[in-house]
């Protein structure tokens, strides 16, 4: 059954949830999205950004800063707040219990490219593994989903979304999912000046080429994320590793499931 809309009251809860991957803290991965965004999605702490020629500092804080708001990740489910009837212990325990079953995927030939008008850290995911993932963490936990209000229904309507897209925003709370869904990892808002452009694309691509030898981008966990208050910068606040890792990723099976707080 659809939900239904809910309108804006005073007792509308102001936290918001997601499920994001986001490379772990210790990967060379995390160091570089930290940096290239400014910000540290698991402390918090803000990072020294770099040095692109012909793009000012400011120039740079400004056009990563909504991104740098959410962190480095990639969305599995869009950010929510919780139903009435749910807490959140529950959606801790689903988290959990949804892990125990998960295998890790080695993300294909990380890219540097646009995505709807914006730099994006992209994937080849010639099997579907990452969209079969999304769609999961879309339906399994969207009974824990408020509905949404009218301003956020609004606010997501704010691009101009196609009839599906209308569709999968009153079923889900989101317009990306199912067939929609595209793995990115946010690098910028939106490009308007094209010489400015092609120069964070061409230092992205620099930039991250460096952990793409070191390491491969493995999703080996699902990281709940929390904004404390609208407009707040997102936080991991439990990292969840999957139980059944992949000897292709460079990590042993793991014998017991693995809850970070940060």
């Amino acid at each position: 059954m659809h939900k239904t809309l809910q309108k804006d009251c005073g007792m509308t809860p102001t936290i918001r949830y997601a499920l994001y991957f986001t490379p772990s803290p210790q990967t060379s991965w995390h160091a570089a999205g930290s940096s290239w965004l400014g910000r540290d999605a698991f402390s918090g702490r803000l990072c020294t950004q770099p040095t692109i020629p012909g793009v000012s500092r400011d120039l740079l804080l400004s056009m990563t800063a909504d991104a740098r708001r959410y962190g480095f990740h990639a969305t599995l489910k869009a950010p929510f707040r919780l139903a009435a009837h749910a807490s959140e212990h529950q959606l801790l325990e689903q988290v959990i219990a949804f892990c125990a079953s998960q295998q890790a995927i080695v993300l294909r030939a990380p890219h540097v490219a646009q995505h709807r008008g914006f730099l994006a850290l992209q994937i080849d995911d010639v099997k579907g593994e990452v969209s079969s993932l999304a769609a999961q963490c879309v339906s399994r936990f969207d009974g824990l989903r408020a509905p949404l209000t009218e301003s956020e229904l609004a606010h997501r309507r704010r691009d101009a979304l196609t009839p599906r897209q209308e569709v999968l925003l009153r079923r889900w709370g989101y317009p990306y999912t199912e067939e929609q869904f595209r793995f990115h990892m946010t690098l910028s808002g939106a490009l308007q000046d094209p010489d400015i452009g092609t120069r964070l694309h061409r230092a992205a691509t620099e930039h991250f080429a460096t952990p793409a030898a070191v390491e491969p981008l493995v999703i080996d966990a699902l990281s709940i994320v929390r904004e404390a208050a609208p407009g707040a910068p997102f936080l991991v606040w439990k990292r969840c590793s999957f139980l059944q890792a992949d000897a292709s990723a460079g990590t042993e099976p793991a014998t017991a499931l693995r809850v970070s707080a940060f």
